[in-house]
Formats: C-alpha cells, sequence, structure tokens
C-alpha cells in the first residue's frame, strides 16, 4: 500500500472515532434565543388631503416573516398612541376590509393603523407595522321607488317605498328620516332596515291636519309614535332623508304628490270596469238614491283613463276597504276584480262588512286559480263544447221567497252558471239557451242554471252577494229597485 492511500485510511478512521465519541454524550454549546418575527404594510404612508381623502371604507393588506418558525396570525388596533391598555384585535388573515367612522358632526378624521406579526411560540413583532389613514365621510343617499301601484288620488291610507345606500358601505347606514309635508318640523326617525311605510289617518272620514299610525314594512303593529301633518282633503308630499353613522345627511327627497281624500261614510261603490262606465255609475246612484242612501264614497280600480287609485298593495289597500261598511262591486273582468277582492277583502268582511258583487264571468276565467274561495261560488259550469246565453226577455226566477222576477234586457253571448258553496244559497236561475259549437244549433239549456248566489257571516247573516250575470242588464220588467231593496235593506240591514 502506498503511504498516500495509507494516510487517507487513516484519516477517516480518524473521523469517525470522534463522531461515535461525540455520540455518546450531550451535545455541547449555548441555545440560540427564538427571533421575533417582522410585519410588513403593503402601502407606508398615505397623503391625501380635502376631497382627495379616502372613503371609510378601506382594505388593508400586510403580511409577516419568522427567521425561526412560521406566522401563527397577526394582531391589530386602531389605538394611537398605543399603550399597555391597548386592546389588540387578532386575526389570521392577510387582508380585511375596515370601515372608519368619522366622529358624529365630522367629515374628516385620521386613523392610524398597527399591525403585528405573532409566531408559533406567541412572540409578537415589538416594533408593528404602522400606517396612516386620511379618511372623509361620504353622505348617504336615498330615493322612493316604486310600489306595485302609486296612487295619485288615496284615502287616508297611504303606502311608500324606499331605498337608501351610502358609498362607504351599508353597515354605515344608520336610519331614515320622515318627514309629511313639512321639512322643518321634527323628523320621524326609522332603522335602516326600515324600506317601506303605510301612513293611517287617526281621523279618516274627515278634510284637516291630522296625526297618522305608521305601520313600518309589512306590520300589523303602528309604531309607537305618531306622524303629524296629513292634510286629508288636499295634496301631500313625503319628505325623506338617509343618515349615517357619523350623523351626515342626504339631501331631501320628495315623493310624487299625492290627493288624500276622507272616507266620509261607510258605503263604497267600487267601480271594476276599464273604461267607459259613466252610465253604470248613474245606474247604481239611481237604485242607491231610491233607498235614500244618497251619500256614499267612490273608488276606480282598473280605469287606465282616471287617475290611479288603487293602493300601492294588497296589505294597504285591505286596511282600505276596511274603513266601509258595505261595499257595492261592479266590473267587467272576473280575473281582475276576484284576483283583488280575495287577497284585500279579509278584515273587511271579518269586521262586519257585506258585499254585493256584480262581475261578468266569460269563458276565459280561470278556475284552477284560488280566486273563488272567499265567495258563495265552489265552482263554475262549463258544458263540454256548449256555449251558454242569455236571450233579451230572457227571466231570471228567483229561488228564495220574497224576491222578485227579473229579465235580461241584451243578449248576453257567455253565461257561467255557478254550483253554490256548502252553506251558501242559490238566490236566481236563469233561462239559458245552449248553442252546441260544433253545429252552431240553439236549444234550451236544461243543466245547472244558478247565476246568483249569497253567503252568510259567522252568526247567520247575509253579507256577500255576488252576481255572474252584471246586474244593471236584468231591469227587463224595470224592477230592480226592488231587488235593490231586499240585498241593501232587508239582507244588509242600511
Amino acid at each position: 500500500m502506498d503511504r498516500a492511500r495509507f494516510g487517507r485510511l487513516s484519516g477517516f478512521w480518524a473521523a469517525a472515532v470522534i463522531f461515535f465519541s461525540a455520540c455518546e454524550t450531550d451535545l455541547i454549546g449555548e441555545m440560540m434565543p427564538d427571533e421575533a418575527p417582522e410585519t410588513f404594510s403593503v402601502v407606508d404612508t398615505i397623503i391625501r388631503s380635502g376631497d382627495d381623502r379616502l372613503e371609510s371604507r378601506v382594505v388593508i393588506q400586510w403580511w409577516g416573516n419568522d427567521p425561526d418558525g412560521f406566522i401563527d396570525g397577526y394582531e391589530y388596533t386602531f389605538d394611537d398612541p398605543i399603550s399597555e391598555a391597548t386592546a389588540w384585535q387578532f386575526i389570521r388573515s392577510q387582508d380585511s376590509v375596515f370601515l372608519l367612522q368619522t366622529p358624529a358632526g365630522q367629515d374628516t378624521a385620521d386613523f392610524r393603523f398597527s399591525i403585528r406579526a405573532v409566531d408559533n411560540e406567541g412572540i409578537r413583532d415589538p416594533t408593528p407595522a404602522q400606517v396612516g389613514y386620511p379618511v372623509k365621510n361620504s353622505p348617504p343617499t336615498v330615493q322612493f321607488t316604486p310600489g306595485p301601484d302609486d296612487p295619485t288620488l288615496s284615502f287616508p291610507i297611504v303606502k311608500l317605498f324606499w331605498a337608501g345606500s351610502d358609498p362607504d358601505g351599508q353597515e354605515n347606514l344608520s336610519r331614515f328620516e320622515l318627514f309629511l309635508n313639512d321639512t322643518t318640523s321634527g323628523p320621524y326617525p326609522l332603522d335602516k332596515s326600515i324600506t317601506s311605510a303605510t301612513f293611517e289617518a287617526l281621523t279618516p272620514n274627515v278634510s284637516g291636519v291630522t296625526d297618522c299610525r305608521l305601520y313600518a314594512n309589512a306590520s300589523e303593529v303602528p309604531e309607537l309614535l305618531t306622524i303629524p301633518g296629513m292634510r286629508v282633503g288636499e295634496w301631500n308630499v313625503f319628505y325623506i332623508r338617509a343618515v349615517d353613522e357619523s350623523e351626515a345627511k342626504s339631501g331631501y327627497v320628495s315623493s310624487d304628490s299625492i290627493f288624500i281624500r276622507p272616507a266620509r261614510t261607510k258605503i263604497l261603490m267600487a267601480n271594476a270596469y276599464s273604461g267607459g262606465s259613466a252610465t253604470l255609475f248613474n245606474f247604481y246612484h239611481n237604485q242607491l238614491t231610491s233607498l235614500g242612501l244618497t251619500d256614499y264614497d267612490t273608488l276606480t280600480l282598473f280605469d287606465p283613463t282616471a287617475p290611479q287609485q288603487l293602493a300601492a298593495d294588497n296589505l294597504t289597500q285591505e286596511r282600505i276597504f276596511e274603513l266601509f261598511d258595505l261595499i257595492i262591486w261592479f266590473g267587467n273582468n272576473a280575473q281582475s276584480s276576484l284576483s283583488l277582492a280575495q287577497k284585500t277583502t279579509g278584515k273587511f268582511f271579518g269586521s262586519g262588512g257585506k258585499m254585493l258583487m256584480s262581475i261578468y264571468i266569460s269563458s276565459s276565467f280561470d278556475q284552477q286559480s284560488d280566486f273563488l274561495d272567499f265567495t258563495p261560488i265552489a265552482s263554475l259550469v262549463d258544458p263540454v263544447d256548449t256555449t251558454l246565453l242569455l236571450n233579451s226577455g230572457a227571466q231570471l226566477l228567483p229561488l228564495q221567497a220574497g224576491w222578485p222576477t227579473l229579465q235580461g234586457t241584451s243578449i248576453i253571448g257567455v253565461v257561467r252558471p255557478l254550483i253554490a258553496q256548502i252553506g251558501a244559497e242559490p238566490l236566481y236561475e236563469a233561462e239559458l239557451t245552449a248553442r252546441d259549437n260544433t253545429t252552431l244549433t240553439l236549444s234550451p239549456w236544461n243543466g245547472p242554471s244558478v247565476i246568483m248566489a249569497r253567503k252568510n257571516d259567522a252568526a247567520g247573516n247575509p253579507n256577500f252577494l255576488l252576481s255572474t250575470l252584471e246586474i244593471h242588464r236584468l231591469d227587463g220588467l224595470g224592477n230592480l229597485n226592488v231587488f235593490f231593496q231586499k240585498v241593501i235593506e232587508e239582507d244588509f240591514g242600511f
């Protein structure tokens, strides 16, 4: 073996001996202390002034490094200066959105954000990263929004809808302030969660200035305070403004003008025709006048040529109908009338109201709906391949004693007889003609032919009479005044 190779082997064994000797005893040396983490902010300095300041909703980002471990999370504070009493908030993410609200009455403020990393040993960065944020609060906004219907002419129960927003974030929105006709009076405050309200006059039957009950959103219970200033018998304007957490206010926003009229009487004539109904008003006026009922209120529901009078939503319309004790409802579109009445007359009937409804039900009526549930009608007769007609001069025969025989004055091309609900009473059946839709031949109809029925309230008193034929077309014998006397005076007690 040459000398060089022998020397290399000797060195190897010497190193091996030293290594195994060291493994037999504890390591000898001095432990290095755990190093603190370091924290960094994406932005070091923000210099803005005047209108160039930041909005109060800011996004802040940061990160940290730990030379001998890992970052477990971060702690932040907006305290300035930082002291031993400072409360730090823990967070694990490396960014967040903060709402920096300016103090009440101030639209600008400076905030100092401090963030420090915390490592896996619980050691905190002794030199937190800090950034100053110059903030300018932005005022909120609000606007009235359309309802399902927006009346121009209304009884003194009115509903309005609105929406508010804040460029600094919806959480910065504090409340709304309402005013009725006068913004110099004290505002009516409402929580920001309220986006609609119903205003109900305390004295709905007289003209003049009155306080209102206020129902928030769809609540059935009024707010504790009343709002003053509704002018019954005049045009009214509602005002609203939004207020944020720093007390910054939006400008005043006004509603469309609404003429609010009193509900002067307990009788309502509801015209549900789509137009051209002046003669019908006269017809019903003459019938009421013959009974000595010369004073009543009127409501136009579906005439597009008339000022909008239907309430903003069904809940409000229900409250309006509840103002009356008797409703005389006439129309030529069964689906529109029955759909509306089914949704809006529950309280009216529940408080003892009585209704005479005369509507034209055609073959296009959808029987699969629930429109009939509140009526005396269980179902409608619909013979297969047959159309039922009422000829001019055909009679309508009473099914109850003391009611007059009636007679048609014109041909009615489609007649829908009814099957009465259990407990309801059929009142009239008609002499109908059947037309075979295949052969177009005519013959007397011998099937169900009831066209008028009534139902009773819980006490057994008649409270709802419905005719599937327009009553004003049934005066061929000139005795409808007797019919109305039976309905209005004897059945309904007016």
